[in-house]
């Protein structure tokens, strides 16, 4: 956002993908930003990797040679628990595709770029569905993929019990978690529970969002403007700092992990976050930087 003219939507083709996010990740590189999710292709398959071999070799060299990590976020529609086969099958083949892309991108014989999806509708049959196509995904794509609660739906103890059958790793959401936490669960015994889930040689990933309370002022005829309510559940433009100084407070003593900021405002959330940090919480301004 503080760049107008860097593109980070979802492009037609890989090849154009690679380019933009080469030229997103120097400019992130200048403001310190070493976490980053870029969007898949509209439509992505293995094929488009094999063309695009040159342009991986030169972002893996880039990027490891600065400490950055990469995620992607499946697209809503495409889940493991769909009851629809078509989606399923559609969702299986994106998995794998967007793992060897990480895995591409990623240092040898390690995982740092992720992939993140949801688990679907909340009841038994859906819960089945997951846990048998889960089964049938590579290795590779098992190791990298990783389950985010929800703001409805599964809650993040129905994520424990799959994660407990499967071995798939917890994206905790601070904001989910605030809408949806029927099991009462307090805010450090469920960030370290989510922790707990990863596997010792990932570091994990945590978002971190904050609810958005403006309307939208839509303007109409005659000098008129509607009002439109925020909708439960939608991020906000920036993050509440008190809400970035709650997480990290109940992450003391827990594993160190790596945070994405999910904001509408994208870099200058996090810009303006960092500067309300050092204001509120000089302490852990420091340990961030």
């Amino acid at each position: 956002m503080n760049q107008p003219g860097l593109i980070s939507s979802s492009p037609p083709h890989l090849s154009i993908l690679l380019t933009h996010l080469g030229d997103v990740l120097r400019y992130l590189e200048r403001t310190d930003i070493r976490f980053y999710r870029f969007a898949l292709p509209r439509h992505f398959n293995l094929n488009d990797l094999a063309e695009c071999q040159a342009q991986l070799a030169l972002l893996n060299q880039h990027i490891s040679t600065r400490n950055m990590r990469l995620g992607v976020h499946l697209d809503p529609h495409l889940s493991l628990s769909h009851s629809d086969e078509q989606v399923a099958d559609a969702t299986i083949r994106t998995i794998e595709a967007a793992s060897q892309l990480l895995a591409a991108l990623d240092h040898p014989q390690t995982i740092n770029h992720t992939l993140v999806i949801h688990p679907g509708a909340a009841d038994p049959a859906a819960q089945q569905r997951f846990t048998q196509r889960w089964a049938t995904l590579s290795v590779q794509a098992r190791r990298r993929t990783t389950i985010e609660h929800t703001g409805t739906g599964f809650s993040l103890g129905q994520l424990l019990a799959i994660a407990a059958r499967t071995g798939i790793p917890i994206v905790f959401d601070y904001l989910h978690y605030r809408l949806h936490n029927p099991e009462r669960l307090s805010l450090a015994l469920a960030l370290g529970l989510s922790l707990a889930t990863w596997p010792r040689q990932i570091r994990p990933e945590v978002h971190l969002s904050s609810q958005r309370s403006e309307a939208h002022l839509l303007p109409g005829r005659n000098g008129t403007t509607r009002v439109i309510p925020p909708r439960a559940g939608q991020h906000a433009d920036f993050v509440v700092a008190h809400d970035a100084i709650a997480l990290l407070e109940a992450s003391r003593g827990l594993p160190p992990f790596d945070l994405m900021i999910e904001a509408k405002a994208g870099d200058l959330a996090l810009l303006r976050l960092r500067q309300e940090l050092a204001h509120h919480a000089p302490e852990w301004a420091a340990r961030l930087a």
